[in-house]
C-alpha cells in the first residue's frame, strides 16, 4: 500500500477534481505491475496497472492493492470493478472507501462477489493523499491553503508600499510551483492595490490558476492592475453587477455581504467557487483576508515560508495561530512549516 501511495503522488497537478490512485499487482509476493491514475479523463490506476501486465492469465492468481475504492460507475471512463471481475484477481486490498455518491461501498460490494477484498489498510495515510477530493465531497467545498512569508520576527510586510521580498529564491520557486498545482488564488484588496501583484506561474512549468479577490467597495473599475490583465483569468466579487470584461469576471456579492460579516461570507463565497469547478484555492494575502480564514476555522492547510536571517521591527504582523504538530524544513535562509487542521482531517475519517 506503501507503494500505491508513492505511484499515487505522480499525478499531483494532473487529476484536477479527480482523486491521486496508484495501484501494484503482486503474484506470489512479488510486483508483477503498477499504474498510476496519470491526468484526469484518462484510465484509472487499476486499468493502467492490469494494462501493464503481459500475462493476463496470471492474473487470477494475483493480489491488486489501490489506495482508493475502484469506482463500479461509467463516467469518462469504465467500471474498474468490471476489468478486475473480468480478470478474476483473487484478492483486492483496498486503503480506503470511496465516498463519492456513485462509488461508497458498491464497488466493493461487488467485488466481494468474485474476490476476497480487504479493506481501510493505511486508512489514515491513503486519506491523507486525498484530503483536497475528500474536503471537496464532504464539506462541498474547495480545498484551502492558507500561505505567507515572514520574517523572523514576525512580519509579512513593512511600511513601504509594494511588495517586500521575504522568502528565498528557492522558497519562491516552490511558491510558483504550489501555485500551479491549485485551481485558484485568492487575495485581498488591499494586497491588491499596494503590492500589485501578478499571481502567476511564471518560474515554473504550469498553469496560472485563476486570480480572485474580494472588491466590496468597488475599487478595481479602470484600474490598471495586474491581476486584471489577460495572462490568467480572474473572479472579482463586488457589490456591482456582475459582468465580464476580458478575462475578468465580476460577481454580485451584495446579498451575502448584508446578511454576513467579513469573516461568515468566506463560506459561501468558498461555495461559489466550488459550485463553479474550483476545487483548491490558495490564500496569499493580506493579512485580514488569511486571520479571517483562520478565524473561521476555515482551512485545510497551512504553509508558512520563514525568513531566519529578516527583522523588518516595524510593519504588517503575520497572522496568528498556533502551530502544532507541523512538517518544517530548511530551505537556504528559509524555514518551511506545513501544518494540516487535525480537526478536519478527524471529521473526514469518521464520516466513513
Amino acid at each position: 500500500m506503501k507503494k500505491c501511495l508513492i505511484l499515487a503522488k505522480l499525478g499531483l497537478g494532473k487529476t484536477k477534481s479527480n482523486p491521486l490512485v496508484g495501484c501494484v499487482i503482486v503474484n506470489n509476493g512479488i510486483i508483477v505491475s503498477e499504474g498510476f491514475h496519470k491526468k484526469y479523463g484518462g484510465p484509472h490506476a487499476e486499468v493502467n496497472a492490469i494494462n501493464n501486465v503481459k500475462d493476463k492469465q496470471i492474473l487470477s492468481q494475483c493480489t491488486l492493492y489501490v489506495n482508493l475504492e475502484p469506482c463500479s460507475h461509467y463516467g469518462k471512463t469504465p467500471p474498474c470493478v468490471n476489468l478486475i471481475k473480468k480478470h478474476k484477481i483473487q484478492h483486492v486490498v483496498i486503503g480506503t472507501i470511496d465516498p463519492f455518491k456513485r462509488v461508497n461501498g458498491e464497488g466493493i460490494k461487488k467485488l466481494l462477489s468474485s474476490s476476497k477484498v480487504t479493506i481501510n489498510i493505511l486508512k489514515k495515510e491513503c486519506i491523507k493523499i486525498n484530503l483536497k477530493y475528500f474536503t471537496n465531497l464532504l464539506f462541498k467545498r474547495p480545498y484551502i491553503i492558507l500561505k505567507w512569508a515572514e520574517s523572523n520576527d514576525k512580519f509579512i510586510n513593512n511600511t513601504t508600499k509594494g511588495i517586500k521580498k521575504i522568502s528565498s529564491k528557492t522558497s519562491t520557486i516552490l511558491c510558483h510551483k504550489l501555485r500551479s498545482q491549485v485551481d485558484g488564488i485568492m487575495v485581498g484588496t488591499n494586497t491588491v492595490i499596494c503590492d500589485n501583484p501578478q499571481l502567476t506561474t511564471r518560474m515554473v512549468k504550469g498553469e496560472n490558476p485563476t486570480r480572485i479577490t474580494i472588491d466590496i467597495k468597488n475599487r478595481f473599475n479602470a484600474q490598471n492592475y495586474n491581476i486584471l490583465n489577460d495572462a490568467a483569468k480572474t473572479i472579482v466579487f463586488h457589490t456591482g453587477k456582475t459582468k465580464t470584461i476580458k478575462k475578468t469576471h465580476y460577481i454580485n456579492v451584495k446579498e451575502l455581504y448584508n446578511k454576513y460579516n467579513n469573516q461568515e461570507v468566506l463560506k459561501p463565497i468558498m461555495e461559489i467557487l466550488k459550485n463553479n469547478g474550483y476545487n483548491s484555492i490558495l490564500i496569499e494575502g493580506g493579512r485580514q483576508l488569511l486571520q479571517n480564514f483562520i478565524n473561521a476555522n476555515l482551512w485545510d492547510e497551512i504553509i508558512i515560508f520563514k525568513n531566519t536571517q529578516m527583522i523588518i521591527k516595524e510593519g504588517i504582523k503575520a497572522p496568528t495561530i498556533k502551530m502544532e504538530n507541523y512538517y518544517q524544513e530548511k530551505i537556504e535562509y528559509d524555514v518551511l512549516k506545513k501544518m494540516n487542521n487535525e480537526k478536519k482531517i478527524k471529521l473526514i475519517e469518521q464520516s466513513f
